[in-house]
């Protein structure tokens, strides 16, 4: 494969359509073998979706990929698209960011699906406009693209992002040694809220951008709820 070479179009689909398909796959293969599916599998489970549903093939609205990245963090290279106010997030090869919580016979980082639902739940949760692009195969390393909406602000203080949180029904606890946060209603947790990922808007309100959002379930769903008693 040349250096970018793209999988496909995601044109028309929702990110919720595409999560939705994919843990569908995921809870077939997790029946058949008695237990969840493993990040290896996962990265398998994407690769025949994206092959299947030729996901990848840039709008010709993206130049911006040839230039030089506008900024660069632990999970995406990031340009700004001024034109519709957006960001183009796109992670580094092979690395689809970190996992809040997980057992210790479970691989720590995020899957493709994995993070395509933090996305998914992200929009959900917080009202964000995210959007999954494409897959791009970069000397056979899988990146994946998303656009998100550019927020105007400066960051919150820490004091700001916990009361934000608590005072809508989240729970404080510790995850890996990070904060982290539990939704009892959703059994959804977050973290990396630190003050670069949460952005105080000109009218008070407070605007999560990049935060690692994860659903609950058995006994990580457990181990949860009792950090939290």
């Amino acid at each position: 494969m040349s250096a970018h070479e793209p999988f496909g179009t995601t044109a028309g689909i929702p990110l919720e359509a595409h999560v939705e398909e994919l843990r569908r796959r995921c809870e077939a293969v997790a029946r058949v073998q008695g237990g969840a599916t493993s990040y290896w599998q996962e990265i398998r489970l994407f690769r025949e979706y994206a092959a299947e549903r030729g996901l990848g093939c840039l709008p010709d609205q993206t130049p911006e990929l040839s230039r030089t990245p506008d900024d660069e963090g632990n999970e995406h290279q990031v340009w700004f698209q001024p034109e519709t106010d957006t960001y183009l997030k796109v992670t580094w090869p092979d690395f689809f960011g970190m996992l809040v919580i997980y057992r210790q016979d479970e691989e720590e980082q995020a899957s493709p699906i994995a993070y395509l639902e933090r996305w998914h739940l992200h929009n959900e949760l917080f009202g964000d406009r995210v959007r999954f692009l494409g897959a791009l195969e970069e000397e056979g390393r899988l990146r994946l693209i998303i656009q998100q909406q550019a927020i105007e602000g400066e960051p919150a203080t820490l004091e700001q992002i916990n009361d934000f949180f608590t005072a809508n029904g989240w729970q404080r606890f510790t995850a890996n040694g990070e904060v982290a946060y539990f939704d009892p209603e959703r059994n959804v947790v977050i973290s990396d809220t630190h003050r670069g990922n949460i952005i105080l808007m000109d009218d008070g309100l407070l605007a999560p951008i990049d935060l690692r959002v994860q659903p609950l379930s058995g006994a990580l769903l457990d181990y949860v709820v009792k950090a939290c008693g």
